[in-house]
């Protein structure tokens, strides 16, 4: 697991710390003749080693930052420790003690430093439980000198790494509230309509998308959202409203809602949880494809019910539908031609260069119509009308091709008639 910025920093600054603290109190110690081995090695392990230890213990934690604030406290209570068994030497407690409350103090505040003092009395009562009451005050210049300063020096670069983590923070929130603004002009200037409402689907934001097609006392805070909505789509808007709150899936819905001239317009809606009170609603308009949906529906209704065979393609000739009487004259099911190409099922009684002429004369005039003999899927021949015409886009271009044609003389008939290729 990487190591998380607190926990690097704060073995950064610990090691050095507690490497100035063991030349400082190891010079104390060197002017003390009795000072025992024993001594010395707990030094070694407390200034030199245990900082390695710390950061072992963090960088391996589910929660770093806890890790980090327990070791703090474990340093004050250790250096409580260290000031009791030193007999309290005035310089060097006010290092070790200034430096824990001011860690303690920038990581959890004010309601942290009560904590830590309480740690170092507790690690100086253990001390003195142990080894009794010693108060040697003194220290020597050097030794005084090394703790001012390094105690200085501590305090700027605590300093100085607060500073620059409120700059941070700075940056981090001028850079926040610069993608807000931009989020908010987009949500002004969007084509959807952007919405917020709590759990009684009233409104708490309505993006100024929405000016365009409500009045603006439907879209008060604490307004009906649904209001302007058809009866029946807002009754399960509503539902759906409490349905995404409760389960915290996004729902889509589509609904019609009525603008201020009174015109009906389509909307799909997708409604999406923000937490427990209040969902996000962003709806895009589809009026025109419910429309075109609609008018291809009928279209495809009035195919349906023409006598005439009904074929279109696209451009490529590749077949997209076929009505009813087109399936009854030809024995072709709708299943067995939508999607292949109209040259596929041709009959064959007509040369390729029929076609071809054909399909020459709709590129110059738009259309053609003529006779021609035809066979059905069961092999019957039989004499049918046809008329081919080209469908353009407002630029000219040939999008599709719609052939219409019936029957006009039975089969018996056209076996005792001759066979003209065609008359065009």
């Amino acid at each position: 697991m990487e190591p998380s910025g607190l926990v690097r920093t704060n073995y950064a600054v610990r090691t050095t710390a507690f490497l100035y603290c063991f030349i400082a109190i190891g010079l104390h110690l060197g002017l003390q003749l009795d000072t025992s081995p024993t001594l010395w090695l707990a030094l070694v392990l407390q200034f030199l080693a245990y900082p390695h230890a710390l950061y072992w213990r963090a960088s391996r934690s589910e929660n770093p930052h806890r890790a980090e604030l327990h070791n703090l406290y474990l340093d004050s209570t250790l250096f409580g420790v260290w000031s009791a068994g030193l007999g309290f030497p005035t310089w060097i407690t006010y290092g070790l003690l200034s430096s824990t409350m001011l860690n303690v103090a920038v990581t959890r505040g004010a309601q942290g430093v009560p904590a830590a003092l309480g740690c170092s009395a507790l690690g100086a009562a253990f001390c003195l439980a142990v080894v009794g009451l010693r108060y040697w005050p003194a220290t020597s210049d050097l030794v005084s000198a090394l703790c001012f300063f390094g105690a200085l020096a501590y305090g700027c670069a605590v300093g100085l790494l607060a500073y620059r983590q409120k700059r941070r923070l700075a940056a981090a929130r001028d850079a926040l509230s610069r993608e807000e603004e931009r989020h908010r002009l987009i949500a002004e200037n969007a084509a959807e309509l952007i919405g917020m409402v709590d759990r009684d689907a009233r409104w708490i934001y309505a993006s100024p998308s929405y000016e365009r097609v409500l009045e603006a006392p439907h879209l008060e805070p604490g307004a009906d959202a649904f209001r302007r909505v058809h009866p029946d789509d807002a009754d399960a808007a509503r539902a759906a409203v409490v349905r995404v709150l409760a389960s915290g899936q996004a729902r889509v819905l589509a609904m019609r809602l009525v603008d201020r001239d009174g015109r009906f317009r389509h909307y799909r809606t997708r409604v999406r949880a923000l937490d427990a009170q209040r969902a996000l609603l962003i709806s895009q308009e589809v009026t025109d494809i419910s429309e075109n949906e609609e008018r291809l529906l009928v279209s495809a209704r009035a195919l349906e019910g023409m006598a005439e065979a009904i074929l279109i393609t696209s451009a490529d000739g590749t077949i997209v539908t076929v009505n009813r009487a087109f399936t009854e004259l030809t024995g072709y099911s709708r299943d067995e031609v939508l999607g292949r190409r109209e040259r596929d099922i041709r009959n064959g009684l007509q040369p390729p260069e029929f076609y071809d002429e054909v399909f020459l004369t709709v590129q110059r005039k738009g259309y053609w119509s003529g006779t021609a003999w035809s066979r059905r899927k069961n092999g019957a021949v039989y004499r049918e009308w046809r008329s081919v015409r080209a469908v353009r886009e407002e630029g000219g271009a040939v999008t599709h091709y719609v052939m219409v044609c019936h029957e006009v003389q039975s089969r018996a008939e056209g076996e005792s008639a001759a066979r003209p290729p065609l008359a065009g």
